[in-house]
């Protein structure tokens, strides 16, 4: 029995201004199909949404729908209260939120996705709705999600790709690709693309400098067959040429076309192209002058609250030196305000040569009329070509070093403003919801520095797959204490 078709989009082409976004062959969703959508941030994964759900007309192509679509939008803060379901909302933790005018952003995503499980519409399209959902929350979404039997999800948040996907589409310079399975199967399946690429490039650039060899021998040979050896008379060589079968210049001449044929072969080598890779180079962390102390912060016997709201009662926590923390635990049991007191040392005990670093809400460390490197060098203890480097691994590229700050994207500027702890002389990260606004090349790239840095890390993220990648310990925030996992 052959699968349903739901949707049909070919020859899909848009373009904004100059740039082209979309141009592609196909995208085709069955019944059962449980797609997840990923890309770089403005690779078009919104656009494409648009354009499968009739939002977007496309310049050219054309979509088949024969299936009524939900499109959940990432920032949309409005929702009909009457038409959804209080069985919903009561599965969703927000049966009393949907009647409040003012709802946190958790509330508001929730409400948002009662109403998608609440509508009768057979497939939905989902931008980024994990967006501002605390653990409970995810979970809660994933159990839904397993209820239903096709879908298409935008989401940088790949630990929950890996719980509700059966497919990933990959979107890059305006083309889809599909790969079988989940997030994991994926990267595994990209992985041993890149293996074979390398393995390909170096059979080729191999066999290049092998011929390359050979044809620099053979030109050799034949110049010198056409030169006089030093211990013989001019008229011996002359002597030696004329009765010999054949000339020296006719011997020289067919090593030159033997020559001629190697370049040849070297010039119809199919070309492979050296695969991309990020430099390996580090910060010298020594340059921070680190603590040396067992334990570089303390909180004893914690009591802190506002508003009459008790947020920690005799909370105790310490954290070790050089050591990755990850702080877990549900919207609003205090994981941001215990950040804040560490960085305040309100109730908390700081070793004097720790140096803390953290990115602001507000990005006020950027400075937006300078460019991405003067921004870099402000704070830089390191040298240039090294934070060069630690910008092209959070994937800031050479064009952007000159790329005022007023013009990056939002993700970019977050990129920009760890690069700049990352070369500064802090030796203490924290860091709040680290991966928000950021695509998962960019997230990948942050991991690889965090799981390399020497320094003592506490931060707080809702992207478990994130935490498990980077932590090395974890405490969870509940009932006002601080308990270690």
């Amino acid at each position: 029995m052959s699968e349903k078709q739901l949707l049909c989009a070919e020859n899909i082409r848009v373009t904004y201004g100059e740039q082209e976004v979309l141009n592609f062959e196909k995208f085709r969703l069955y019944e059962g199909d449980r797609i997840g959508l990923v890309g770089a941030n403005g690779a078009g994964k919104t656009t494409l949404l648009r354009v499968l759900t009739g939002q977007l007309k496309p310049e050219s192509g054309t979509v088949k729908i024969s299936c009524d679509p939900f499109y959940f939008r990432q920032f949309d803060g409005t929702w009909n209260t009457f038409e959804i379901d209080a069985r919903e909302t009561k599965l969703l933790g927000v049966k009393r939120q949907i009647w409040q005018e003012q709802v946190s952003g958790g509330e508001n995503t929730r409400i948002r996705l009662a109403e998608m499980f609440a509508s009768d519409k057979a497939v939905a399209f989902m931008d980024e709705p994990t967006a501002n959902l605390d653990v409970n929350g995810r979970l809660l979404l994933t159990e839904r999600l397993s209820k239903m039997s096709s879908f298409v999800i935008v989401s940088h948040d790949r630990a929950f790709l890996n719980d509700v996907c059966n497919k990933i589409v990959e979107l890059s310079e305006g083309k889809l690709t599909e790969y079988i399975g989940n997030y994991d199967d994926y990267q595994a399946v990209k992985s041993e693309q890149l293996k074979s690429k390398w393995n390909e490039y170096e059979k080729y650039t191999s066999e290049k400098k092998r011929l390359t060899e050979v044809y620099q021998d053979k030109k050799a040979q034949a110049k010198n067959m056409t030169k006089k050896p030093k211990n013989m008379s001019q008229s011996e060589f002359k002597m030696r040429n004329f009765i010999g079968t054949r000339s020296t210049s006719d011997r020289a001449r067919s090593m030159e076309k033997s020559a001629l044929n190697v370049l040849k072969r070297i010039e119809h080598l199919n070309v492979k192209e050296k695969p991309k890779e990020l430099p390996k180079i580090r910060p010298d962390f020594r340059l921070t002058n680190p603590p040396e102390n067992p334990i570089v912060i303390r909180g004893d016997h914690i009591t802190f609250g506002y508003d009459g709201n008790i947020i920690y009662d005799d909370a105790s926590f310490l954290i070790k030196n050089r050591s990755k923390t990850a702080i877990l635990g549900d919207n609003g049991a205090g994981k941001t305000t215990l950040l804040n007191m560490i960085i305040s040392r309100n109730q908390v005990s700081v070793v004097p040569q720790a140096r803390i670093g953290y990115v602001s809400q507000n990005l006020a460390e950027i400075d937006a009329t300078k460019t991405v490197l003067q921004n870099a060098m402000s704070v830089s203890i390191q040298k240039e070509d090294i934070t060069r480097i630690i910008l092209a691994r959070l994937l800031l590229t050479g064009r952007d070093m000159n790329k005022k700050a007023a013009d990056l994207s939002g993700g970019e500027r977050m990129k920009l403003a760890f690069a700049m702890l990352f070369v500064s002389n802090v030796n203490v990260l924290i860091l709040d919801e680290p991966t928000n606004y950021m695509d998962l090349p960019s997230i990948e790239a942050l991991e690889k520095l965090l799981q390399e840095y020497e320094g003592t890390l506490l931060f707080v993220s809702h992207d478990m797959k994130f935490v498990d990648n980077v932590a090395t310990q974890k405490f969870l925030i509940s009932d006002k204490k601080i308990i270690e996992l």
